[in-house]
């Protein structure tokens, strides 16, 4: 099939024996449970979460929710400016970011399971 495009905002956590050293937010899901000791980590989280999401994408609404336009045939992802996924990550950890990166990752998108 396809693959879709996330942004992911990655970021050192002031508090790392809390929250691990790196944490990113993903605008596209809403997903701030992204954290590890590396960047990859992070990114690994986010799209192991977005492969589950994908493979049951007609079972459960929760992307169709925060606005993916999903079909038999295609997946429309919801765009944020970089500005707007920085203003949310803020909001999610409750901090102000100094230093970040906003990076773009690509998951391939899984055949959808079956209702069970």
């Amino acid at each position: 099939m396809e693959n879709v495009k996330i942004k992911v905002v990655v970021f050192e956590h002031p508090q790392p024996e809390v929250w691990g050293k790196y944490c990113g937010y993903c605008p596209e899901t809403q997903n701030f449970q992204s954290r590890g000791n590396t960047i990859d980590e992070v990114l690994e989280v986010v799209k192991h979460h977005l492969y589950l999401d994908l493979c049951h994408r007609f079972k459960y609404t929760n992307l169709q929710n925060l606005g993916w336009e999903i079909t038999e045939n295609s997946i429309k992802v919801p765009i944020f400016a970089d500005e707007e996924a920085v203003r949310l990550t803020e909001r999610s950890y409750e901090l102000k970011l100094d230093k970040f990166q906003i990076l773009e990752i690509y998951v391939e998108v899984p055949p959808a399971k079956e209702f069970y």
